[in-house]
């Protein structure tokens, strides 16, 4: 974490090359570098004095489909607001910003009693971390959240400043913003310009508001200077984002669960899910746009799901988490002590085995209600009307007071990616997956969706079922949605809708499902922090915590790799450069998606034009690089910053090769992708004539 880096570990960075001290990177008064740092569903960073932002093309994705028409299609042709009148609302956007963090262990453990059992845990834990929030949150206009380290162990409550106007500054067409599409994901050589500007508006007091034309741009307390030069081969650098999960303390059991279910299953259904929405939208340019976000993420998750599986397989990751666990169990000494730890191992593999029996069921019914946007929907006004009832500390987390907000934003929101026929497919795909169940498990969820069982005829019944659904449902509406957001448990019943309806009669199996989740979670916090435990005693160096979305720093050296891995490289072995560059883009191009640069693009690498922007040991403008950074989902957008803590590209990806480094970091191999901040200076300028963004960043 920025605030607590241990000196151990910031004497090895100023060995390396840095050039900051403690409070130049986090500062209790908001001057640090990392202090410039902010989460935007990813990462982004604060950019100029008034508020712009800079974060990646695919994190800002949706705020250009949101506003994309057939007639008017900004996905493809990009945004530029050239003025600060023409910058528009990022529908569903929210800028949070780290003010502090505080250690609330204490408070949430002493709520805890070795007699308790899972669920009782999990309640307890739940509870606690609610009445800090609220507690935290009362008087000011502050967001606050408890987060679990170290698998329970530590808690740490985080305050933030929640900025909900955020507008769309300038974004490049998809054609640089995601050249190469899913071919080039997560794969190198890379030549995609994924960057997008934003900027964060707040009222005239300087305090959060919603959209008004009074607002003003945001003035932050302290924001990354851009350093045009950029890096070179084996330079220092560092990044600082809110890396969503790591899992690098996971026994044997749980990578078996990974590799042998979860995976295989998420990638199965990924791929029936976009086959779905590729037959609903391929002629149909309205549905092409509003399914554009959702295509767009499921093809990125189904991507690192086959590397994490790919992953697991080539390097045997099970196995070898087995053999040291073997190995250290073996070395312990004393009865009682191997006792203990093999207590903690055997109780791994006991959770996970109890899983598994209602794994695909739950799964399934997980993806119906919050894949299919109608069922979503209806799900969260129901499960409203009833939290609603009762006090605000006794609600479910997600349904207090505090997030009314979010939901009626997400009630919004969700109309812009909304399309009938393609959502009703989905909701088709997943109940045929319900009736195809071996053995009958899916009949009990079927009987309760359809009222009766699918006979002979399961896609007959379906087909009817969703007919009668669709048509006589008034969901499909935003205004409708509002309106029953505010209706009371009964009157919400009275109204009569079928998703509504729908949701009713799912609601205690998916409670059965949330509780067996509760279950699984309360043991996970019994173990985890004593098998972490086990582990930090076996290690010299200080301990990190698996990533949970709060805000880390990691530091690396621009360097490239060879995919074979440590033990195969050779003379012979391919060797993948750092550095990609602009004449390489024509290369690629074929002039259809998604290698289809701009001609404006493919002229000037031709031309090749002295220009400031080019990286002499190179000779060319460099588009991408490859860093050592330890990087993973929710580092997309993080700044790649020099050892003065200068912006020098904006993380957006990790090689193919890297995606167990969620499990297994490895040092030879694990690389993180940015674009160059010389590319991005090289688009704005020559490409889009953003002159209005580079004076803003002080570029010349």
């Amino acid at each position: 974490m920025p605030y607590a880096i241990p000196a151990e570990i910031f004497a090895e960075m100023q060995a390396a090359g840095l050039a900051l001290g403690p409070e130049e990177i986090w500062s209790a008064s908001g001057t640090g570098i990392a202090n410039a740092v902010v989460s935007v569903g990813a990462t982004g960073s604060f950019v100029s004095g008034e508020g712009l932002i800079l974060t990646n093309h695919h994190v800002a994705y949706g705020a250009v489909q949101r506003i994309s028409t057939p007639g008017k299609n900004y996905i493809e042709d990009g945004y530029l607001a050239s003025r600060r009148e023409e910058e528009v609302p990022a529908h569903g956007y929210i800028t949070y910003l780290l003010l502090s963090s505080e250690d609330v262990t204490a408070r949430v453990r002493s709520s805890l009693d070795t007699s308790m059992s899972p669920v009782e845990r999990h309640a307890a834990i739940e509870n606690a971390t609610k009445l800090i929030v609220q507690e935290a949150e009362e008087g000011g206009k502050v967001y606050c959240e408890v987060n679990a380290f170290f698998g329970g162990g530590k808690y740490v409550l985080d305050t933030y400043l929640k900025i909900t106007d955020v507008r769309v500054v300038y974004i490049p067409a998809r054609s640089i913003g995601e050249y190469g599409g899913d071919i080039d994901n997560w794969m190198w050589p890379r030549h995609t310009g994924d960057f997008s500007f934003l900027r964060a508006y707040v009222g005239p007091d300087g305090q959060p508001a919603g959209f008004s034309e009074e607002n003003v741009p945001y003035r932050p307390k302290t924001y990354l200077k851009v350093a045009p030069e950029g890096l070179s081969e084996d330079d220092f650098s560092m990044i600082i984002g809110f890396p969503r999960r790591t899992n690098r303390y996971l026994s044997s059991p749980a990578l078996a669960y990974r590799r042998d279910f979860t995976y295989r299953e998420y990638i199965r259904l990924y791929r029936k899910m976009l086959e779905v929405l590729d037959a609903e939208s391929r002629d149909d340019p309205e549905a092409a746009v509003r399914v554009a976000g959702t295509v767009k993420g499921i093809n990125n998750r189904l991507k690192n799901n086959l590397g994490m599986l790919d992953g697991l397989e080539t390097f045997n990751l099970v196995e070898a988490e087995g053999d040291k666990e073997r190995s250290f169990l073996a070395g312990t000494v004393g009865r009682e002590t191997k006792e203990q730890y093999a207590a903690i191992l055997n109780g791994f593999g006991d959770l996970y085995r109890e899983e598994v029996m209602h794994a695909m069921e739950d799964l399934l019914l997980d993806f119906m209600l919050y894949r299919s946007n109608l069922a979503g929907q209806a799900t969260r006004l129901y499960k409203w009307s009833l939290e609603k009832q009762k006090p605000d500390l006794e609600r479910h987390p997600d349904f207090m007071d505090r997030e009314i907000p979010y939901h009626k934003m997400r009630l919004r929101v969700s109309q812009m990616g909304y399309h009938e026929g393609s959502d009703r497919a989905l909701l088709k795909l997943f109940l045929e997956e319900f009736a195809a169940l071996p053995g009958g498990r899916g009949d009990e969820i079927l009987e309760v969706i359809l009222g009766s069982g699918v006979g002979d005829d399961p896609t007959g019944v379906i087909e009817g079922f969703l007919e009668g659904l669709y048509a006589n449902t008034a969901l499909g509406q935003v205004e409708e949605r509002l309106r029953m957001f505010d209706l009371s448990y009964h009157d919400l019943m009275a109204e009569g809708d079928p998703f509504i309806e729908l949701a009713a009669r799912l609601y205690e199996l998916n409670e059965g499902r949330l509780e067996r989740e509760k279950h699984f979670e309360g043991s996970l916090q019994s173990l985890v922090p004593e098998w972490i435990r086990v582990i930090d005693e076996g290690t010299d160096r200080p301990l990190y915590s698996d990533a949970n979305g709060t805000m880390r720093i990691n530091y690396g050296v621009v360097r490239g790799y060879s995919p074979e891995g440590r033990e195969l490289r050779s003379p012979e072995s391919l060797f993948c450069k750092p550095f990609t560059t602009l004449k390489e883009v024509p290369g690629k191009d074929t002039g259809e998606a998604p290698f289809d640069a701009p001609r404006r693009l493919l002229e000037l690498a031709a031309a090749g034009d002295p220009n400031p922007y080019v990286h002499p040991p190179v000779g060319d403008v460099p588009v991408n690089f490859l860093t050592t950074h330890d990087s993973t989902g929710g580092n997309s957008g993080s700044p790649v910053l020099n050892a003065r803590g200068e912006l020098v590209g904006c993380l957006f990806d990790g090689t193919y090769e890297s995606m167990t480094g969620d499990f297994d970091f490895q040092d030879d191999i694990t690389r993180s992708i940015s674009v160059d901040i010389r590319y991005i200076l090289f688009v704005a300028r020559y490409v889009d004539g953003a002159d209005n963004v580079l004076e803003e960043l002080g570029v010349e």
